[in-house]
């Protein structure tokens, strides 16, 4: 043989050899790259990736874990390039649209990546992940109607993913199918989900639809699992406070005071809290700070001034009831409580005419008819009195107070007989003072 042609052989065999090995050099770099992915060291990762695929760039496999590792990083685009070149050596794989699609879903190209779980679920329909991601990207396009099918579509294919239950519920919420939403809340919880989030979003919709109790046992957890906030204990005292729990919202309010004692609407509450249980002096005290943070508002003078009342304060009780006037001409309440203010103060005179303006302002209240009728009646004008008591009788024809009075200025004018079947009435609605009058009155006439 030629001693030149010694080298060329030489040549050949190598080149020969290079080709032979290269699958596996590139199986070897690529078996590497994936221990160094498993331990998270996504940059040297690459590299081996990249050495994979210098020696051997036919195997989708490597563009997908290249891809994988791009997309650990961050580098999106990058990622997406890789699926894009193994999608093209391997277009029917349903992983790779599902990669594809979730860097999509990261980049917020949502319709992009809908696209791409779609067409994961046509190549395989039982790809969890994709109906639940899927499901994702279309609740973030307010796509919810879908959004619930996709998560439905979830469920069946995995009953226990308690986060399907929960996204679901969410995408029902915004629907306003607040009951299943509620469900699906208690559902994903059953499964083992027990965190804020699901139960900050289960109070929600448990307060949408008026079920009050179960939502002050969720804000209790809330509490429980978070530490609490002032937010946190005035949801659950007003909670209480609807449910007409005064006494046990009022250490929520308190609480939610302590985080900071400007909180305007748990001291309004909590000063009508006091007043239902009959504390009327805190109830007075947090309406005047109230006062302080909100000087013309007209319900709070008014609540302050009804608290005033009922402590007996009535000349204090006027000048708020006065000022609830002064900025609230209209308020027909106000008209009504400053009459019986005046009347105990009484002035009559001046507490018929604030009946009668209430009266002006709503023509059915009966309460103001049959106190101006007792004013009246202390002013011995009978006859306009017991006009009061008869409307108001029409307006409540068991008005039993109204009955009584009414038999009380027909006595005094000298009409026994129709007083008396007054006195008769108002007994039989239950008024039992009514019996002391018979029987002083009616021994000459029976009932009719």
């Amino acid at each position: 043989m030629k001693k030149w042609l010694i080298p060329l052989l030489v040549v050949a065999v190598l080149v020969a050899a290079f080709f032979l090995l290269k699958p596996r050099f590139a199986a070897y770099y690529y078996t590497k790259g994936n221990k160094l992915s498993d331990s998270a060291r996504f940059e040297k990762a690459i590299e081996q990736y990249d050495r994979a695929l210098w020696f051997d760039d036919s195997r989708p496999q490597y563009f997908e874990a290249r891809g994988l590792a791009l997309d650990s990083l961050g580098q999106l685009d990058q990622a997406i390039s890789n699926y894009d070149q193994a999608l093209a050596l391997d277009s029917a794989n349903a992983r790779l649209h599902f990669y594809r699609g979730m860097s999509y879903f990261d980049k917020e190209e949502l319709a992009t990546a809908i696209h791409d779980f779609s067409q994961t679920i046509l190549l395989d329909s039982n790809y969890t992940a994709a109906y639940y991601n899927r499901g994702l990207a279309r609740m973030q396009r307010r796509s919810y109607k879908k959004a619930v099918q996709d998560f439905s579509s979830t469920i069946q294919r995995d009953s226990t993913m308690a986060d399907a239950y929960f996204k679901r519920g969410a995408s029902y919420r915004e629907l306003g199918e607040k009951q299943k939403a509620v469900d699906d809340y208690s559902k994903a919880l059953n499964l083992g989900m027990d965190n804020l989030g699901v139960y900050k979003q289960r109070v929600k919709a448990l307060s949408d639809i008026k079920n009050y109790r179960d939502a002050i046992r969720d804000y209790s957890r809330i509490i429980e699992l978070s530490g609490g906030s002032q937010k946190l204990y005035y949801q659950r005292g007003y909670l209480h406070f609807l449910l007409n729990e005064y006494k046990a919202s009022i250490p929520d309010f308190s609480k939610a005071l302590d985080y900071g004692s400007d909180h305007r609407d748990a001291l309004y509450y909590r000063a009508h809290a006091y007043s239902q249980v009959n504390q009327y002096t805190k109830a007075r005290e947090d309406f005047s700070r109230v006062l302080k943070m909100e000087p013309d508002n007209p319900k709070v003078w008014f609540n302050r001034g009804l608290a005033r009342m009922h402590m007996g304060s009535f000349q204090q009780a006027r000048d708020d009831l006065q000022k609830t006037i002064e900025l609230k001409p209209d308020h027909k309440d106000a008209h009504y409580l400053l009459g019986m203010t005046l009347a105990n103060l009484k002035n009559h005179a001046r507490a018929i005419d604030q009946y009668s303006q209430a009266i002006a302002l709503d023509s059915t209240y009966k309460e103001a008819y049959y106190y101006r009728g007792v004013s009246r009646g202390i002013q011995n004008k009978h006859k306009e009195a017991i006009q009061d008591y008869t409307r108001a009788i029409q307006l409540d024809s068991t008005y039993a107070m109204a009955y009584y009075n009414r038999g009380i200025s027909t006595v005094a004018l000298n009409k026994f007989g129709e007083g008396c079947q007054d006195f008769y009435k108002a007994l039989d609605l239950g008024f039992e003072q009514a019996q002391k009058m018979i029987e002083t009155y009616c021994k000459n006439h029976p009932r009719k």
